[in-house]
């Protein structure tokens, strides 16, 4: 009995031992983290502010103050960053207008700031390197950006960075014109899709607006110079300011709107990628032995090792 009372004596102490030790490697993990995000971001004004003149791939991205962003500058020289700090984070020089509409307002603010002088070809991407929305490629998107076919991008002008055709296309997404009976109990944003998609256009004819829209999502897509510039640049300052001034939707609804015309933003029709579209201009003789997305994967991706 004595040796059991000697033996909890002395267990208590290393328990408390233990215990400080452990949560003093979880904050100095926390500090280290945050030190070697600190250390790996750019520190040059020529990586913060890079120059878009005369760049062949760029990156476009927003950035929260929480999300690490150190892989974009891996991904130098074959491809530059431009980080958005959609909180105005002073170590980041790159800001937007308002933290509002996700990752529309990065988007939208690089081709604003951007327009006479873009880079041959920029991927809009989300922060954060790792997406659950990336494909069976890879989660990654860095390792996505790696196995790009440029030469498929420079032939289509937009190509979105997810091959697999849901969600999205089923096979459409929004009837601008008939919203269903759900949509309308539920105030939805499909509701006012016909009035949003006329201004963000200009359109003065609701016959203009296409009856079905359905694209890939996830709002990560690559474009070329050219097909941005087929679109004036008050386009894009309109669409902005509506983000800005628009208070009937969330900040989530924002989002949701653009993600769901990203491709007739730059100049594909309504309904688009879904089924074999990309795929079959490439390689028709293929579509009886693959499916939809896996014709993708075989025209957008080198389906190689990162």
């Amino acid at each position: 009995m004595a040796w059991y009372l000697s033996r909890r004596h002395h267990v208590r102490p290393l328990l408390s031992i233990a215990l400080l030790l452990c949560t003093s490697l979880v904050l100095i993990g926390v500090k280290y983290s945050d030190m070697i995000e600190w250390w790996s971001s750019p520190l040059s004004l020529e990586l913060l502010v890079p120059n878009s003149h005369k760049i062949k791939q760029a990156i476009v991205l927003g950035k929260t103050k929480h999300e690490k962003v150190n892989w974009t500058y891996k991904m130098l020289p074959e491809w530059v960053p431009f980080v958005y700090s959609v909180e105005n984070d002073p170590a980041f020089k790159l800001h937007v207008p308002r933290n509002r509409g996700r990752e529309a307002m990065p988007y939208l603010t690089f081709i604003i700031d951007h327009y006479d002088k873009l880079p041959e070809i920029t991927a809009f991407v989300h922060g954060t390197d790792r997406q659950w929305h990336n494909d069976d490629i890879s989660s990654y998107t860095s390792r996505i950006l790696k196995r790009l076919r440029l030469e498929t991008v420079r032939k289509q002008g937009y190509v979105n960075l997810r091959c697999r055709t849901d969600p999205g296309c089923n096979p459409t997404a929004i009837n601008p014109h008939n919203p269903t009976e759900i949509d309308i109990l539920n105030n939805d944003v499909r509701v006012k899709f016909l009035d949003i998609y006329m201004h963000l256009f200009r359109m003065e004819n609701a016959t203009e607006v296409p009856q079905e829209l359905g694209g890939v999502c996830c709002a990560q897509f690559v474009v070329t110079r050219e097909r941005i510039l087929q679109r004036p640049l008050e386009d894009y300052v309109r669409m902005r300011q509506w983000i800005l001034e628009e208070k009937s939707l969330s900040e989530f609804e924002i989002g949701w709107v653009f993600e769901k015309i990203w491709h007739v933003i730059f100049g594909q029709e309504g309904v688009f990628a879904c089924a074999t579209s990309m795929a079959n201009a490439e390689h028709p003789r293929l579509e009886p032995i693959l499916g939809g997305y896996e014709l993708n994967y075989l025209v957008v991706f080198e389906l190689r090792a990162p």
